[in-house]
Order: C-alpha cells, then structure tokens, then sequence
C-alpha cells in the first residue's frame, strides 16, 4: 500500500496543461511511432526505463507499447521510480457522467513493483485531483500473458482536465496495447465548485537561503533535456538565493553585466505571479541602491502616474499604488515598492515614480480634464473650457463604438492640444512654479490620447497592439529624454511589451515568423547600446489572469524554454544570455524554440535575439490582492 501510494502521489505531477487545450486521444493502439521508435502522441517518460513501440507478439495489429527496466541497479521501492505514458481526454465529452478506459497488458518477469493503467479527473482551476486509480493494488505482476484490465471513473461536472494512461513502477517488462475510452452511465449532479489554489508557502525573507533550501523538486516523469543543455544550466544558471532580502550579495553578477546601461527592462510572462511581483521589488531596491538607477516607470498612464508622484508625500503607500499602476498589480507583494519609494524620498536620492503608457490606468484619470484647464485657463480661459468639457466626455465615453464614431474629431482635438501646450510652455511653466513639469506632463498626456484614441477605435487585434506600443515606446522616450534627461530608468511591464522581437522583424520575408510589433522593438531599436532587457518566466504552479481568476500552469515541453531553464539547480535562478559563447550547451539560446506567454500560451522565439537574460521561477502562486 505505502508503494501504490507513493506512485499515486509522483503521477500527480505527470501532467499540468489545461484541459482546454486536450483533443481526441490517438494512436490508442500504439501503431505510429516518431522518430525516436516511441508511440506517437503520448506524452511519456521514466528514469531508467526503455519506453519504444515493440512489433513483436503485439495483440492487435503490428505494434504494442512496451516498458521495461533498464536501471544500472535493480528496482527496488524505495527508487519510487516508473514508466508512464498519458494523453489528456477532453472534460467537456464526459462532464458529468463516468469515464472507462479498458486495454490489454502483458508482462515478464516483474518481480516488484507492477504495470498497470491509470486515469485521474482534476478538479478547477489546478485545484487538486477529485478522482484517481493507478491500479496499485491490482495491477499486472509477474509473468502474464494478454490479460484485460479496466478503470472506471466519475467525471464531475465541475472538472478542470481528466488525463490517462499506462504506468509501469516496477522492474521486468510490460506491453500494453488496444486501449479504449469509453463515456457512460446517467447523468449526475456537480459537487465540485469553485477552487482557490493554497496560499504561497512560508519562506524566511530576512535572509538568503542555501543551496539546500533552493534546491528544485525534479519531475520525476520528465524525459532528461539533452545531457549539453543540462551541464550548462547547471554550471551557469545563477542562484537568486531570496526573494526578499536586503542582503543583495546574490546580486552582485549584475554589475558587470548592467554597466553603462541606462535602461533595465523588467519582464514578467504574467500579471498575476507572486513571486515575479517579489522579485521585482527586490531587484529594483538593488538596482536603486547599488546601481544608480533612480526612476520606476510601469506599464501605467504617464500622466496618472506623474500626478500621483507629485502627491507621494500626501498619500499612503496603499493609496499611491491605487493612483497610478493598474489593477493587476494591486497586491500585497507590490506594496512594499511603493512603501519604499516613500522612504526614498526622504533621502537625496529619491527614487521616482513615473508611468509610460497611453491609457488610463486608474481614478487619477478623472483629474485629467481639470489638470488641462487650469494649463490652459492661464493663456485662454474660453479654450481651457472647451478643453475640460471635450476631455470629460472621452473621459466618460471610452467604448469602442462612441470613440469609432468620433475618432477624428477626438485625434484632432487632442493634437491640437499638444501643440498649444507646447507652444505656450514658457508662459504655462510661469504660472505654475509650484509644478515644474505640468507643461510637459500636460503635453505628453494630450499626445498619449491621440494614440490612445487610435488604440480603442482600432479594437483589440494587431493594429490596436501597435498603435498602443508605440504610444508607450515614445513615452518612454519622453520620460528619458524631456522628464528625466540622464537618469537611469527602471520599466516594469509584460514579457510582450518589452521583447525586442528582432528574429521576426529580421526574417519579414517569412509570413510564418510575423508578429506584432510591440514596445520593445522600438525601444531596442533606439536604445539598443543602453539598454539591457529581463525577461520573467515559470514552470509551474497557478497564476491569476487579469481578472484575478486562478489558472493552473501549463506543462512544459521537452526541449521547450521552460523545460531548459528547469534544469538550474535552483528554485530561483538567472541566466544571463548578453555574454554567453555560442556553444554545444548553449545553441538554444541562438535557436527558435518554444515558451510559455502567461505559462499557457505557446509562441516560439529566439531566446537571446528577445531577452538580455533571463529570471526564472520553479514553482508560482497567484499573489494576494488589495
């Protein structure tokens, strides 16, 4: 029992990726193999067991799937190690009802352990496993010949994904073959509703940990990545050994590889990570510290966060985030950034809080059409209400359709906006000493509606991506060259924003390889010689979407970014791409592989043409929201 129990537990972590993307099972006879002499479309694996479709005594057809031992030792229980091979079956074909797989096994010689099937329905959201049969007190042992077996299941109506297949934790050697998947039985009632995935575990933040506790938990049913990308990863991959320390000695590799760089682009392949929020912080109090970088700009309004940096002595930390960034980030990892940009300002180094993008991204928006009146009122009083009454009703009037109708009317206005603003700077900046960059705060607002208004008009497809983009990528010009002339700027935004995305603008002439081209394009285009650019990812766990929604993450793929990266020895590990050699453990980085946007969402790149390097989580949890 404590043997089936064990394997029971080490199946859990087979497989993660979302049921939505499970299709119909194939190749259940094991008849069409890759070019490995594996069944194709299983997904399959076993520390020190051969897995190969074997043609000889198959049951059915010319093909069965056999498992055997090979290990340098002989199997004991203790290993907890085994064979297994699984597909994803669709949730919405047997929601509800029960769910049999039957097939045939054959084994030789199995003399501890057994071959058996398993099947296993999980419950919303990555919520834990609701029903479960590995065979583990039934399974085939022995030497057998072609014998029958069957699992049967329900399937709540509530399920998030049901994945199947064969197992063998065992010595000696299993065939399987003529597997078949069967729904039945009458409907039947949901239990199972909603799942809130655990809270993040309790980690000592005050210190860095060792090597012992950032050791990575191994899936022990991953296929080996090739032996050369191992080797590298583990000799290269840096440990960051905390997540919230203010001992920034794990820190130091990034000196050499920041100096003379202006701009430090900050990543993260989802909103809604924990621990990419944690790291973040952490790196910004170093880089703020220790590397002479005095700006914060976030994936947030440019003027909304400007307003609210120059209320920061008013305002609590709580309230200073709520005025300027967005709601995806309103959490309490994130807090603590802006607790420390209040204590900052105390100093005579202050760090600063500013925004770069178009739109709006909080109340502080509201304040907008009287900000513009008061700029204006001072040269023209008859324009300065014009302009609060136009800017009010976009302000109240954001949906697709009004601002469609009314897209070059709006354009014209604000572009003409910017242009008084600039033209009457000096008399707008005399009147408003108090406020030194009001005039240039207020023109860069006029010219951020123009592309924001563009934005919405456009919808959410490519054209609104990149008119969007480049609004935010001329933001940030302005902030570097107009705000903040010779500071060195920190940016906080999605992986898609700041990927500089040069393998699809070089080869254009490959409809396969098109993209969107977003912020970080121009950005690498313009500042390539300063800037250096951090991508985030994670293997697994659960995130939140934007909506706050828990999702579990998907599985990685061998030979895939996440399941390369998965190879430091660290839970929390850089990788440093700028300065890496080309070489046998290292020509991933110069090929076009495939991540996981959001931990869901394959796209394929080439690592080192999109990231400086990269800041790589083991394991996420969705953070906790304000």
């Amino acid at each position: 029992m404590r043997f089936s129990r064990c394997v029971l537990a080490a199946v859990f972590s087979v497989v993660g990726a979302s049921a939505a993307s499970a299709q119909q099972l194939v190749n259940l006879g094991f008849e069409t193999q890759n070019t490995g002499g594996r069944p194709s479309g299983w997904g399959m694996g076993g520390d020190g067991f051969e897995l190969v479709a074997d043609s000889t005594s198959p049951l059915a057809g010319r093909f069965s799937m056999r498992t055997r031992w090979i290990g340098p030792a002989a199997y004991t229980e203790v290993s907890r190690k085994f064979a297994v091979a699984n597909q994803p079956f669709p949730v919405a074909l047997a929601a509800g009802r029960k769910l049999r797989l039957s097939g045939y096994i054959r084994t030789e010689g199995i003399a501890t352990g057994y071959a058996g099937f398993w099947m296993r329905v999980d419950g919303p959201n990555g919520a834990p496993s609701i029903a479960f049969d590995n065979m583990g007190t039934r399974g085939a042992r022995g030497t057998t010949p072609w014998t029958r077996h069957v699992i049967e299941l329900p399937v709540d109506s509530g399920a998030g994904a049901i994945y199947l297949g064969l197992l063998h934790p065992g010595d000696g050697t299993a065939w399987f073959d003529s597997i078949t998947v069967e729904v039945f039985g009458e409907p039947m009632p949901r239990t199972v509703m909603s799942y809130t995935p655990p809270p993040r575990p309790a980690e000592d933040m005050s210190r860095l940990l060792t090597d012992v506790e950032l050791a990575v938990p191994r899936d022990s049913v991953v296929v080996p990545e090739d032996s050369a990308y191992a080797t590298w990863m583990r000799a290269n991959a840096r440990p960051i050994r905390s997540l919230g320390a203010t001992d920034f000695s794990d820190l130091q590799f990034f000196k050499p590889l920041l100096n003379g760089k202006r701009i430090v682009q900050l990543g993260e392949s989802g909103h809604g990570v924990a621990e990419f929020n944690l790291a973040k912080v952490r790196l910004i109090k170093y880089l703020h510290e220790e590397m002479g970088f005095d700006v914060m700009a976030f994936e947030s309004s440019t003027f909304e966060c400007d307003r609210a940096r120059k209320n920061v002595a008013s305002l609590s930390a709580f309230e200073l985030m709520r005025a300027c960034i967005f709601g995806v980030w309103h959490t309490e990892e994130v807090v603590p950034l802006f607790e420390y940009i209040k204590e900052t300002q105390r100093t005579n180094r202050p760090l600063i809080l500013a925004g770069f993008d178009e739109q709006t991204s909080s109340l502080t928006a509201n304040a907008r059409p009287g900000f513009l009146r008061s700029l204006i009122s001072t040269i023209d009083t008859a324009y300065a209400r014009h302009v609060y009454a136009t800017d009010s009703v976009f302000l109240a009037n954001r949906r697709p359709e009004y601002v469609s109708a009314n897209k070059d009317r709006l354009v014209a206005f604000y572009d003409s906006l910017g242009a008084f603003i600039a033209t009457h700077r000096r008399a707008i900046e005399a009147a408003h000493r108090d406020d030194p960059n009001a005039a240039m705060v207020g023109r860069q607002a006029a010219i951020s509606m123009t592309y924001f208004v563009r934005q919405l008009a456009a919808g959410l497809n490519r054209d609104g991506t990149e008119i969007r983009d480049l609004g935010m990528a001329n933001n940030l010009d302005f902030l570097l060259d107009e705000l903040y002339p010779g500071k060195k700027v920190i940016v906080w935004a999605h992986n898609f924003h700041i990927q500089h995305r040069e393998n699809t603008r070089a080869t254009a002439t490959d409809s396969s390889m098109l993209s969107t081209r977003t912020m970080g394009t121009w950005v690498a285009e313009r500042h390539r010689r300063e800037l250096y650019t951090i991508g985030l990812f994670m293997y697994r766990g659960n995130a939140a979407m934007n909506d706050r929604r828990p999702y579990p993450i998907a599985r990685s793929r061998i030979g895939s970014f996440e399941s390369i990266l998965h190879q430091a020895p660290s839970r929390y590990a850089y990788v440093d791409f700028s300065r890496a050699r080309r070489e046998r453990g290292t020509e991933w980085m110069w090929n076009r592989i495939t991540g996981l946007s959001w931990g869901t969402q394959p796209e394929q790149f080439v690592p080192r043409d999109e990231y400086d390097g990269v800041l790589f989580i083991d394991r996420v949890h969705p953070p906790r929201y304000r």
